[in-house]
């Protein structure tokens, strides 16, 4: 059955996708047609597929040949510009004479050339490395032992620089791209990259990283190559040891040295990098005495580095929990609040909207009882953001938890862990990662632009898998967040005047709540370790009725409307990545 309804649905999304756009959009109007198709989509199993290897090949080839159209475009607009206006500095942290080749090699073919072309290395390989040179490259170079101003030339200290790694590979318009892409005001910035296959040295597997994301710099260091600084002097000034990590720990320090920081992101894949690259967790001494003075470094066997941040004071969280009936779901949901929570400073606010199950107001009687517990009773119709604003008002709390009845504890430390991340002073809504009940994933981050909306980053992907750039299992930023399970302080959540009882009543609330607290000059925040069940079933809340559809509508004409230039590109995303799928694929360019 299932293989005859996802041929269909095959069928209808290739109509649908070749039909004029004027009559697609009239379909749409119609919310029995749209209702048995959403039913069909998501019972055929088409969203839950992860891309194939081959799907990934094909993808970004039609990226490189899409981007190589761009570039022509481009250069015959700036014709004039022949000569990038920065030096490059090539970072010899261990020396390989074919790794340093192949980047000379590609330095020779820049269509617009750089200024000046540095390498710096350890002292023990200069003799070496200038030997080498000398005989294979044509470029006039400059190798040093330390970037201070009196071991170079003054045009590269007063010029831009690009730093990359020997073994890197430059895209022939990188130079260009630099030249004619960076704003007059830019002091930082980095580009996209992929890796080269060991066997053939084919450009594969892009790392379409998102707009500047601190979080996701300190946990997972995903900018390690392809660094433009305005100013040689502000690299200078930090003083770090040449090794492999050296220029992913200098996007960590220049953060933490200044959190206001802005950093511009190119989003062209210009560099190749070696595969096999190390994790950024084997730098965990090294980031360790880094993030001493306000984070500690968690032992754990992931890519990424497990941070928990220090609590100056233990505040009390006051967890809200919105159910009718639903005995079952609400019983897991609280007592595995209260047997695996090691984060003792909480209370429960559990809100009753209407239960008539009998064997429900027993146990939420028994409930009341309980010194952590408070019952509550809201008794007019469902509507998910007056439920939570109705209880935040009763909360004693300086942090509020929204959470869903169906949420069940996995990880003993999910509370600590949010915790320690909400009590930044530059921290907004903190989101967890959220596990249907056979273990895939549920949330992971909300992506603007999904479906024209908003939608969950890595659905449906393995619990153990480790994400498109480690992003399941790095603790980073996200525009928005879901409140199935969500911390924000309670200051915070009333400065944006709560959740919007009047216009998203269901759907969006939580979405267009995080986008507000932006406005605030928070940033978003993903808990890759904070791990609950959302035991929400694969089917449950789909808009599979026309009066659902038209409620969803109204509200997703709502998000449309008001955070148009989020859902057009959303900064923890990137433009080169798909919206019809929330797996990370690159988008289709034909």
């Amino acid at each position: 059955m299932q293989l005859i309804r996802k041929t269909s649905v095959k069928i209808l999304k290739g109509l649908l996708s070749i039909l004029p756009q004027s009559f697609v959009d009239k379909v749409k109007q119609n919310p029995k047609l749209v209702a048995a198709y959403s039913r069909n989509l998501h019972k055929s199993g088409l969203l839950y597929q992860l891309q194939t290897l081959d799907e990934l090949k094909r993808s970004y080839d039609d990226y490189i040949n899409e981007h190589n159209c761009y570039l022509a475009r481009q250069v015959k607009h700036f014709a004039e510009v022949t000569n990038s206006d920065c030096s490059l500095i090539v970072c010899v942290a261990d020396y390989s004479p074919s790794k340093l080749l192949a980047t000379f090699n590609s330095i020779n073919e820049q269509h617009a050339a750089f200024l000046n072309v540095v390498v710096y290395c350890k002292v023990n390989n200069r003799v070496e490395i200038n030997e080498f040179l000398a005989l294979n490259s044509v470029l006039n170079f400059r190798v040093v032992t330390s970037l201070s101003a009196e071991c170079l030339p003054r045009e590269v200290v007063n010029t831009p620089c690009f730093f990359v790694n020997a073994g890197d590979v430059l895209h022939p318009y990188l130079g260009f791209v630099l030249a004619t892409e960076l704003s007059s005001s830019a002091k930082l910035a980095y580009v996209d990259t992929d890796s080269l296959n060991a066997k053939d040295k084919k450009r594969e597997f892009a790392d379409f990283k998102p707009s500047w994301n601190p979080d996701l710099q300190l946990t997972n260091g995903y900018v390690s190559s392809g660094i433009w600084v305005k100013n040689l002097n502000d690299f200078n000034v930090i003083k770090l040891p040449l090794n492999e990590f050296m220029l992913s720990v200098f996007m960590c320090t220049s953060y933490i040295n200044n959190p206001n920081i802005n950093v511009e992101h190119i989003a062209q894949v210009l560099l190749s990098r070696p595969s096999n690259l190390p994790k950024f967790s084997n730098a965990t001494h090294q980031l360790s005495a880094l993030y001493a003075p306000f984070a500690s470094v968690i032992p754990s066997n992931l890519p990424s580095v497990y941070l928990r941040w220090h609590l100056n004071t233990q505040p009390l969280v006051s967890i809200i929990i919105p159910t009718r009936n639903g005995l079952d779901l609400v019983k897991a949901c609280v007592e595995s609040i209260l047997s695996k929570t090691t984060y003792s400073n909480y209370e429960i606010l559990l809100i009753d909207n209407g239960s008539d199950d009998p064997k429900c107001l027993k146990y939420f009687n028994e409930l009341s009882k309980h010194s952590k517990i408070k019952v509550f009773n809201y008794a007019a119709e469902f509507n998910y953001s007056a439920i939570n604003n109705f209880a935040a008002k009763k909360a004693s709390g300086e942090v509020l938890a929204l959470v869903n009845n169906d949420i069940e504890v996995i990880e003993p430390d999910w509370l600590l862990n949010m915790v320690s991340h909400v009590m930044r002073d530059d921290i907004g809504c903190v989101g967890a990662k959220l596990l249907y009940s056979d273990n895939r994933i549920q949330h992971a981050g909300v992506v603007l632009g999904y479906g024209g909306g908003a939608g969950h980053g890595h659905k449906y992907f393995p619990d153990d898998h480790f994400g498109y750039m480690n992003r399941l299992v790095a603790t980073q930023n996200y525009s928005a967040v879901t409140a199935a399970c969500l911390l924000i302080k309670a200051d915070d959540f009333w400065a944006v005047g709560g959740l919007n009882a009047e216009k998203l009543a269901i759907a969006f609330n939580d979405v267009d709540l995080c986008l507000k607290v932006l406005q605030l000059g928070r940033r978003n925040l993903y808990c890759a370790e904070a791990i609950l069940y959302h035991h929400e079933s694969v089917s449950r809340g789909h808009e599979d009725t026309p009066e659902k559809v038209r409620r969803f509508n109204a509200e997703l004409n709502y998000l449309q409307t008001t955070w148009c230039d989020f859902i057009a590109n959303d900064p923890a995303y990137n433009p080169n990545l798909t919206c019809r799928r929330e797996n990370f694929a690159i988008k289709p360019f034909r």
